[in-house]
């Protein structure tokens, strides 16, 4: 009697009360949004302030004639791209010079965030490799983009060299002081536990130091990527030949200040959508792993 009375109650009850709260959530959602709802949105907050800034983009074009508008960048890039004339004997140029300033920029985070990465896993392991690299990661850190610029043109003169070990040294510094801090904010109990109950050190290695280290390795990496690339253009701009630092710097001396805002905006631009498409997805799946159980003992004990 009582099994059929609680299923008779239940079947009494409204339905919103039956639903699971998740199902009620969907519901909600699926619903006609108003205002305050919009507003909730990241996506729309997003598009709101973009469109904010078209806004007064476009109301600074309005007021200052030297500030080239939205219509001429969009069509002096379409020159680029497609190599048309812009006017005399110039003509525009984008696949080379992208391409050139991507492979750089490949080249030396391949070399940069591993040495870093390593730097780093050893300082935060090792007081003594710590007071030995610390300084000198420090020194790297501090020294602006520029100081690298002009340092490699005496170097490598205007060759590929320079842009890419820019983008090393900027690369290097931001991995090691992250990853350096993410090994000492392990748990040392966890550490000893995992010694106490004799856990392979294959299983202590890629569950604590990993899983330990991945919010610090990615705020590392995630800096080294926009800084890297932000020390290439700067390099490029002042010792190169080729390159998209160099082709902003280009239009700028001819004072076509379309076409230095065009490869401007394209810099910032590429930078934005290497952080949506790739960082940010892997930081979700890498923090969602991050937080599943540390360690289990069931096969030691």
């Amino acid at each position: 009697m009582s099994d059929i009375r609680a299923y008779e109650g239940l079947a009494g009850l409204r339905t919103d009360e039956a639903r699971p709260a998740a199902a009620r959530a969907a519901g909600a959602a699926a619903g006609p949004l108003t205002l305050r709802g919009l507003l909730r949105r990241a996506w729309f907050i997003r598009l709101l302030a973009v469109g904010l800034l078209v806004f007064i983009w476009q109301w600074v074009t309005w007021t200052n004639t030297r500030v080239p508008g939205i219509d001429e960048i969009v069509r002096f890039m379409i020159t680029e791209m497609t190599g048309g004339s812009h006017g005399g004997q110039l003509t525009g140029e984008f696949w080379e010079p992208l391409s050139l300033s991507l492979q750089r920029y490949g080249i030396g985070l391949a070399i940069g965030v591993p040495v870093g990465a390593v730097v780093g896993l050893i300082m935060g392991a090792s007081r003594w490799a710590r007071g030995l690299f610390n300084d000198t990661v420090l020194v790297l850190l501090a020294l602006p983009a520029v100081v690298w610029a002009f340092l490699a043109a005496l170097w490598f003169g205007l060759s590929a060299w320079g842009p890419i070990l820019a983008v090393v040294l900027t690369a290097v510094p931001f991995m090691a002081i992250n990853l350096s801090a993410g090994v000492r904010d392990i748990d040392q109990g966890l550490v000893q536990m995992s010694r106490s109950f004799g856990v392979p050190l294959g299983r202590r290695l890629y569950h604590l130091l990993l899983g330990g280290t991945l919010p610090s390795g990615f705020t590392g990496l995630r800096l080294a990527f926009m800084t890297g690339w932000n020390s290439l253009l700067i390099v490029e701009w002042f010792g190169a030949t080729s390159g998209v630092g160099w082709r902003a710097r280009f239009w700028y001396d001819a004072l076509r200040y379309p076409g230095f805002v065009a490869w401007i905006f394209l810099f910032v631009l590429l930078i934005t959508v290497v952080d949506r498409v790739l960082l940010n997805p892997l930081e979700r799946r890498a923090f969602e792993w991050n937080q599943r159980p540390t360690l289990t003992f069931e096969e030691e004990l």
